[in-house]
């Protein structure tokens, strides 16, 4: 399995490097946020977020997971983050929304998801409303 993308991001002043798909793709040393508990690497995961495929993470255990992933990005923005789930696309697409809504990219943040990531990033309904209606902090 490959990485499916990189999504530019500045936090905290600094540009940061985000890649995104399978988690089974984690590179070597990177900070993982994995949405797929039946990945083989998932035991590698500094963020486990259990969420189901097609489905929506549990709204507190998303905003803890986004907080993590930022106080990461501050505390070593040298480190590559790689956020995944089986195929990197619908729940890592709505975790990278979130993440940019927090890292404070203005506009829509899906938008900027598909502009820089993956033109279909979030798959369903659901995930598009939850990516556009988070707020943050």
């Amino acid at each position: 399995m490959t990485i499916r993308g990189r999504l530019p991001l500045t936090v905290a002043g600094r540009p940061v490097t985000i890649t995104g798909g399978p988690f089974d793709s984690l590179p070597d040393g990177a900070f993982g946020v994995c949405l797929e508990m039946q990945s083989q690497k998932a035991w590698l995961a500094d963020v486990p977020l259990p969420t189901a495929d097609f489905g929506l993470p549990e709204p507190a255990a998303l905003r803890a997971a986004v907080g993590e992933v930022l106080r990461q990005l501050e505390a070593e923005p040298d480190r590559p983050v790689h956020i995944g789930c089986r195929a990197g696309v619908g729940r890592t697409g709505l975790f990278m929304a979130c993440l940019v809504k927090a890292a404070g990219v203005a506009g829509d943040p899906l938008d900027y998801v598909r502009a820089h990531y993956l033109p279909h990033a979030a798959e369903t309904p659901a995930q598009e409303a939850t990516a556009r209606g988070f707020t943050w902090p």
